[in-house]
Order: structure tokens, then C-alpha cells, then sequence
């Protein structure tokens, strides 16, 4: 059992962690959508290199959130929703590009923007389910 004092510096971390990510989301799709309307090269590039970056700050946010979490079993619960989010990104990835990639016509081509998007969409709907199905009784 935690203290009260951890699990609101649990929630505290959770939300400041949240905060980033969704800062983070706004950053990458205004600088990748920016860098494809943009036709300065260099300009574009940085965009480009920006929206990346943005995105890798939202992994690093989330590691920091499942590494700093007092709560072991919140911590799996990430974790596992996290996994799956992966998964299933990958696999809707590599069928939709073995599809494109055999049968262009037969699916619109997926820009690479849209893939940290369905990842963080299906991580946060993996999340919901799992979340759901270990609530605690008290709450």
C-alpha cells in the first residue's frame, strides 16, 4: 500500500507527464503538416526535424512517467496498454503496406504523419479497456 502523499505525487507526475504529451502531439502535427505545405527546403527540413523531435519527446515523457510511477501495478498497467498500442500499430502498418505496396490502387497510400497518430489512438483506446477491466472496487 502507498501512502496518500504517493499516489498524489502519482497523479501529479500523470498529469504533468499528460501535459507534455498532449503539447508534444499539437507540436508534431502543426510542424509536420507546416514542413509539407512549406516548399522552402531548409525550412522544411527544420519543420520537418522539429516534428520528430516533438514526437520523441513523447516517448521520453511517457518512459519518464512508467519509470518515475510509485504505483507498480499502475506502472503495468502502461505498460501493457503501451504494448498493445505497439502492436497492433505495427501490424495495421504492415498490412496496409504490404496491400499498398501489391495493390496500389486498392488502398490510399498512408503518409508516414498518420502512424504516430494511430499509435497514440490506439494506445489510448488499449488504455481505456485495460484501465477499465482493473479498476478497483473503490473507485
Amino acid at each position: 500500500m502507498h501512502s496518500v502523499f504517493g499516489k498524489s505525487a502519482d497523479r501529479q507526475l500523470r498529469r504533468h507527464c499528460q501535459i507534455v504529451l498532449g503539447l508534444s502531439l499539437i507540436l508534431f502535427m502543426a510542424c509536420s503538416q507546416a514542413s509539407q505545405r512549406i516548399h522552402s527546403n531548409p525550412v522544411s527540413i527544420l519543420l520537418a526535424g522539429v516534428a520528430g523531435a516533438a514526437f520523441f519527446a513523447e516517448f521520453v515523457s511517457l518512459g519518464l512517467m512508467i519509470t518515475r510511477l510509485r504505483d507498480e501495478f499502475q506502472r503495468v498497467l502502461l505498460i501493457r496498454s503501451f504494448i498493445w498500442g505497439t502492436v497492433i500499430t505495427m501490424a495495421f502498418t504492415t498490412i496496409w503496406g504490404f496491400i499498398e505496396l501489391r495493390a496500389p490502387s486498392a488502398v490510399p497510400h498512408l503518409d508516414i504523419i498518420w502512424v504516430p497518430l494511430i499509435l497514440i489512438c490506439i494506445t489510448a483506446g488499449a488504455k481505456l479497456v485495460i484501465f477499465r477491466q482493473h479498476r478497483p472496487e473503490n473507485e
